[in-house]
Parts: structure tokens; sequence; C-alpha cells
């Protein structure tokens, strides 16, 4: 969700979890349906070689300061639901 009052401030973004592809896709999708900016970080080079396990697959995912605990508690409410 791109919110330029939001983007344009000098806030911190925080990493709140770091996942494998393609679950950071669903992961970002669910943050912003309740509103909250998120961006999601990879080393270039493993986007580049389509690595998806290990460090250079990893993603990271982050939002702002003032988001990170409402979306920490989403996201471990959805792995609480998808838990086996």
């Amino acid at each position: 969700m791109n919110n330029p009052d939001i983007e344009n401030r000098k806030s911190a973004w925080t990493v709140i979890a770091t996942v494998a592809p393609p679950e950071d896709m669903v992961l970002e999708s669910l943050i912003q349906s309740f509103g909250i900016p998120v961006r999601l970080f990879q080393e270039a080079i493993g986007s580049v070689f389509g690595l998806s396990v290990g460090p250079l697959g990893q993603v990271k995912i982050a939002v702002p300061e003032e988001y990170a605990q409402e979306a920490t508690q989403l996201l471990h409410a959805e792995l609480e639901k998808t838990d086996y």
C-alpha cells in the first residue's frame, strides 16, 4: 500500500519476520489488508538466481516502527491458524 503521508515521514522500518518465498507475498498481502504499510527486502543475488532457500533466498518483512507490534500480532495469529 503506497500512502505518501507515511512513506514521506522519517519513520524507521522494523523487520518483523524473515520468511522464504512464496510465504512473503502472502504475509505482505495480509499486513496490507489491515492498512499497514509493508516492505519486503531480499538479497539481490537471491532474487536474480531465483533462490528460495538459505540466507540468500530469505525475505525480510518490514513495517514502520509504530506498526511493528500490531503487524507482529497479525503474523502470530495467522501462524496459529495454519499450524498443524
